[in-house]
């Protein structure tokens, strides 16, 4: 049979460690540098809330993944208020900030930024506002809707159409 020396069975070990060591040191840095969430460039997606005399979202259809920063953009160019209502993405997403934003003539700048968690978002007339969010959960959502009562008609927005559909791979 063969036999080690036992110094030598030590020194490999201390080797074979250091090694180790130096592997989960390399990895875990990689890691921490891919799920760092504050380093991520959110990706835009902008929903229009009416469109012109239309009670409706424009997409309809919202797209979202798990695990990357998103920056949703509503933007009311209607002559009413409209909410962006859904309960079941409110409960599927990491809410990092909520923007209201005023246009000038440089452009959009912040007037509020709103923390914690966010169930549903209203939106005037002629304004933008940018939810900042990381969907943590997957699912098929049909529970998008403006719930504003429409004086016209005696309906809200949502029974004139105004609903969609989110899915979060």
């Amino acid at each position: 049979m063969f036999r080690q020396n036992p110094g030598q069975s030590a020194s490999i070990k201390a080797i074979y460690s250091w090694f180790m060591l130096l592997g989960m040191m390399i990895i875990s840095s990689v890691v921490s540098a891919e799920g760092d969430l504050t380093r991520q460039e959110p990706i835009e997606v902008e929903v229009q809330l009416g469109v012109g005399n239309a009670h409706k979202f424009s997409p309809s259809h919202l797209e979202f993944e798990t695990g990357k920063l998103y920056k949703l953009v509503l933007i009311n160019n209607s002559d009413v208020k409209h909410y962006f209502t859904s309960y079941g993405l409110a409960k599927r997403v990491f809410s990092r900030k909520v923007q209201v934003m005023k246009q000038s003539d440089e452009g959009y700048s912040r007037t509020a930024e709103i923390k914690g968690d966010i169930s549903e978002i209203e939106v005037f007339p002629g304004h933008r506002v940018e939810w900042w969010f990381v969907p943590v959960q997957t699912g098929q959502l049909n529970d998008l809707h403006c719930h504003v009562d429409d004086k016209a008609s005696a309906m809200t927005h949502a029974e004139l159409g105004m609903t969609g559909t989110i899915h979060i791979r």
